[in-house]
């Protein structure tokens, strides 16, 4: 079982080295020392403070990607991943990291980890885009593991997704395809003298004799959108047009985003908020063609603060529309958020909080509590089952959530 330096627990538990200090000498949270006398924390000692179930088994992230663009690829992926798993609370037991093809199922390490979710070895796999794990099946695959008790968490981030190894793999299975073209001009010849097949061709019309033609010119015709696909003149507009995530606007009514800044002056991560910290939140909504936004602050607030102050007046809005019952989706950047109030993660850790009379599972008081009443109060009036809620990584790919961030930032500016 992994051992964890200081820096490395303060920041999967989401707290600063002085927090974790501090709790070291009021017996909170006691730290192992070496024999050198450094401090270390164990897996199992994080596991109780973040409330996580250890059953033996392990998480694991995997990345992937091709020769090409391995480099600066990879480590984008591992970044993004272990900022998810900090941000929610998990432990990272293995990384993996491969540099093949998505088509090439004879991966090594691939299928180690495979063979490790068989032997039920392994609780959850993290990845950022299905296409890291396997470029087509994926459903079959993620129905294997869910057989053998394992879970794939895909992060869902599209950069993570390039169009040029979407390209290449296209291109390998065309070169697959044409290089069994011999052998299906062999079955031709024979298709063509089978007496039958001639009888059952005339009697429906069948015209047997063109198969092979129209598979050299659909041939033909793909690697002409392969080729000019990954043309450098191709239309920089439409790649990234296409790159884009489109909301199908046939699923939702209306699209949310909410965000909640704070700027600490003088403090580090984890550190107290001054009185003097400014603070801001913002929302946005997209509706019938239309878009309704507002933003506010003050001073001296926490960043989880503004993050419900900014989904709770989202939600007075979409009241105000008339939007309650209808199917909405909301991307926010706050995992604090998201799995309080939706059951994505879990059971939403409101519903403990209600039932302790808003207390933590440890006896002490919530913070905001009232806060999180209202929220409670104003969701009541919607259809939670319509609800979709997807977390983002900040600062990355979602427009939406790059433009409340702006409004956010911008509002401090002129505190």
């Amino acid at each position: 079982m992994k051992n964890y330096k200081v820096g490395e627990a303060a920041e999967i538990l989401g707290v600063s080295v002085s927090t974790l200090q501090r709790w070291d000498r009021e017996g909170r949270l006691k730290a192992y020392r070496t024999v050198a006398g450094r401090r270390y924390y164990t897996q199992k000692q994080l596991n109780e403070q973040l409330g996580v179930t250890d059953d033996g088994r392990k998480n694991v992230i995997y990345t992937r990607a091709t020769a090409d663009l391995a480099i600066d690829d990879l480590a984008n992926q591992e970044r993004i991943l272990t900022e998810y798993c900090n941000a929610t609370g998990v432990i990272v037991d293995e990384i993996i990291s491969e540099i093949d093809s998505g088509l090439n199922y004879d991966r090594p390490k691939w299928n180690r980890l495979l063979q490790e979710v068989e032997g039920q070895k392994v609780n959850k796999i993290y990845v950022t885009h299905k296409d890291r794990f396997m470029r087509f099946g994926f459903d079959w695959i993620e129905k294997f593991c869910i057989r053998h008790g394992s879970e794939i968490i895909v992060v869902n981030n599209p950069k993570t997704s390039p169009d040029q190894e979407l390209v290449d793999d296209l291109v390998n299975i065309i070169k697959a395809f044409s290089d069994r073209l011999p052998v299906l001009q062999s079955y031709m010849t024979e298709i063509k003298n089978d007496s039958k097949l001639k009888d059952l061709a005339k009697s429906k019309k069948a015209n047997l004799s063109n198969y092979t033609q129209i598979s050299a010119d659909n041939k033909f015709k793909t690697m002409q959108a392969v080729a000019a696909r990954s043309n450098p003149a191709y239309s920089q507009d439409k790649k990234q047009e296409e790159s884009k995530v489109k909301l199908n606007e046939t699923s939702y009514t209306a699209h949310i985003f909410t965000d909640g800044s704070c700027r600490r002056n003088g403090t580090h991560k984890g550190g107290h908020v001054l009185e003097s910290d400014k603070s801001a939140w913002a929302y946005l909504i997209e509706y019938n063609g239309q878009r309704f936004l507002d933003r506010n602050g003050r001073f001296g607030a926490t960043n989880n603060e503004m993050e419900m102050k900014a989904f709770l007046e989202s939600l007075k809005k979409l009241e105000e529309l008339g939007l309650t019952q209808q199917p909405l989706l909301f991307t926010l950047d706050s995992l604090y958020v998201i799995k309080s109030v939706s059951n994505r993660f879990g059971e939403p850790w409101i519903e403990g909080w209600k039932k302790r009379g808003w207390k933590k599972a440890n006896g002490k008081p919530l913070a905001n509590w009232r806060l999180w009443q209202e929220i409670d109060i104003e969701l009541s009036k919607f259809d939670m089952a319509k609800l979709k809620f997807e977390w983002v990584p900040g600062h990355t790919y979602s427009e939406g959530n790059n433009y409340v961030d702006r409004l956010c930032n911008e509002y401090m500016d002129q505190m």
